[in-house]
Order: C-alpha cells, then sequence, then structure tokens
C-alpha cells in the first residue's frame, strides 16, 4: 500500500516535492561522479549570477520566486564552497551583494556541458508522458498567483459552513 498515491489529491504537495528531490538528487550524484562540488539545488543561483553578476538576497529571492530563508541557506552553502563572494552594497552597507567567484564562474563553465544534456533528458522524459507537464505547470502556477490555495481553502470552508 502507497499511502502517498492513495492520497491523490491530498498528497500533491508531497508527490510534487518527492519529485524535485529526487531530480535534484540524481543530478547531484551525476556532478559528485563527474568530481563536481557542486549541488543541484544551487543551480538556479549560479545561473542567475551569472547572468546579473551582482544581487542582493531579496532581489534573488524575488527573481526565483522563492522564499527569502531558502535564498539565504543556499547562498550559505554556496559562499561556504566558494562559489560567491559576497560584499557590501554601495548603496547600503546593511545588504551584502553576492556575485559569483572566479570558482563560481569555473564551474559554471564545467557543468555547462552537462546542462545540455540535462535539458535533452528532461525534454525527452517529459515528452513520454505524453502531456506538456511544463505548459500545465505554468497554467497552474498562473492560477495559484491569481488566487492563492490558502484563499481557495479558505472559500471552500466558508461554503461548507
Amino acid at each position: 500500500m502507497n499511502i502517498v498515491h492513495e492520497l491523490e489529491e491530498l498528497a500533491l504537495a508531497t508527490r510534487l516535492k518527492r519529485l524535485g528531490e529526487r531530480l535534484s538528487q540524481d543530478v547531484s550524484r551525476i556532478y559528485k561522479e563527474s568530481s563536481l562540488d557542486f549541488e543541484a539545488r544551487w543551480f538556479l543561483i549560479l545561473e542567475l549570477l551569472s547572468r546579473r553578476k551582482a544581487m542582493g538576497i531579496t532581489e534573488i529571492s524575488e527573481a526565483l520566486q522563492i522564499s527569502h530563508p531558502a535564498v539565504v541557506q543556499l547562498a550559505d552553502q554556496m559562499l561556504g564552497n566558494g562559489l560567491m563572494k559576497a560584499a557590501p552594497d554601495p548603496r547600503d552597507a546593511r545588504r551584502r551583494m553576492l556575485s559569483l567567484s572566479a570558482s563560481g564562474k569555473h564551474m559554471y563553465k564545467r557543468i555547462g556541458p552537462m546542462l545540455k544534456v540535462i535539458r535533452e533528458e528532461n525534454r525527452k522524459w517529459l515528452q513520454q508522458s505524453g502531456g506538456d507537464l511544463l505548459r500545465i505547470l505554468g497554467e497552474l502556477e498562473q492560477s495559484l498567483d491569481s488566487k492563492s490555495m490558502y484563499q481557495r481553502i479558505r472559500d471552500g470552508l466558508a461554503n461548507e459552513s
């Protein structure tokens, strides 16, 4: 018996999280086997900083639409691994600006060929499902942008009363 599958919609968040964790673990394993000290969960920040050069935690959080505490945790890990550097914001010394270090830029170049393969394998894997999962995810995200699940549940509970 798989209770998570049995619960269907009630376990939707759990299933999505598990799927994300499986994908991230597999990609991190590939990096490790390739002698790269890099975690898949760091990729989005690495990519963003390779494009934008220097950003604050709040800017990164907003750009990636992930929580501020999650960005702080990832940034601290990346700083600890020498992939990023931090400097005071010249306009506001209370803020720290994050940018890729020389090691981070080098890592970005080293994982580049792998990213092409990861993209292609993800594309093929998604095609096997027969649906357009990326389009569906986009529609679900837009739907939650217009009305959060919190509000949907609140409205549903009010209608039950």
